[in-house]
């Protein structure tokens, strides 16, 4: 009988190890071990770390963060923003304000990889990205990394919209000296057609006109050279009133001052 007990005892304790919940120094270490992977750039080691550890703590939302951080860094961008997004719920203001920041990281690479191939849905991107420095920025308006790239990404959205204004500037341009030129040829048709009926009814009616004398004919030439001589004038003039100027006009311009940081950071 008690033979019978000690094995039921042995039964339990067996059962309850096995749905006893992980302890935290585990998920601890694990995660120390993939951070330390990480700042050693061996981000696909760390990326098995972080998700061996979830396996034990699914819902932590800082593991959430750092998975999608190696994620970010091998490109895989659909999954990254997948784990951003689930650290969201976050109960610390600032790491929701980092996993905000950092899925602005990302749609900002999206848009960049898509004005790259010339994509219209790149502005679309940007302004997903600056939706979200802002979020992050309301959460924690000290950081001067989502204050940069609210701007970069402002400024992006701007870019485009000014191209996209250009485009279509030209176009409607090409369209209305299509227009004209339409308009123009049907207009010298027209003055063609009446001028080729009022040469036939003189015709009918008067002598031919007597061509040009050869004295004419020769002094078209001298007037042409002395007006190309006249131009060959005004350019030397020209090119005297610059010549104290010839050095500055030379020089190329002195490069912008600010620099172009890219949107991204380290986690």
């Amino acid at each position: 009988m008690k033979s019978f007990a000690l094995i039921a005892r042995l039964l339990l304790f067996l059962i309850l190890s096995m749905i006893t919940p992980p302890s935290a120094d585990e998920v601890y270490s694990k995660t120390e071990a993939a951070n330390r992977l990480y700042r050693q750039g061996k981000f696909e080691e760390a990326l098995k770390l972080y998700e061996d550890a979830l396996l034990l703590s699914p819902a932590d939302p800082k593991l959430k963060m750092n998975k999608g951080s190696a994620l970010y860094q091998l490109g895989d961008l659909e999954s990254a923003e997948q784990s951003y997004e689930g650290a969201l719920s976050a109960k610390e203001k600032k790491a929701r304000a980092n996993a905000h920041y950092n899925m602005g990281n990302i749609l900002f690479r999206k848009g960049e990889a898509l004005e790259r191939q010339g994509a219209k849905e790149a502005q679309k991107q940007y302004k997903k990205a600056l939706e979200q420095y802002i979020q992050s920025l309301d959460l924690q308006p000290s950081d001067y990394d989502a204050k940069w790239n609210l701007q970069l990404a402002h400024q992006r959205i701007k870019r485009m919209e000014q191209q996209q204004q250009q485009q279509q500037n030209k176009q409607d341009k090409s369209n209305n000296d299509n227009r004209k030129n339409q308009q123009d040829q049907q207009q010298k048709e027209d003055q063609q057609n009446g001028q080729q009926q009022q040469d036939k009814q003189q015709q009918d009616q008067e002598p031919q006109q007597p061509q040009k004398n050869e004295k004419e004919q020769q002094q078209q030439p001298a007037q042409e050279k002395e007006t190309a001589d006249m131009k060959k004038e005004e350019a030397k003039r020209i090119i005297e009133l610059y010549a104290d100027d010839a050095d500055s006009l030379n020089r190329p311009p002195k490069k912008g001052i600010g620099k172009q940081q890219q949107p991204e950071k380290d986690w």
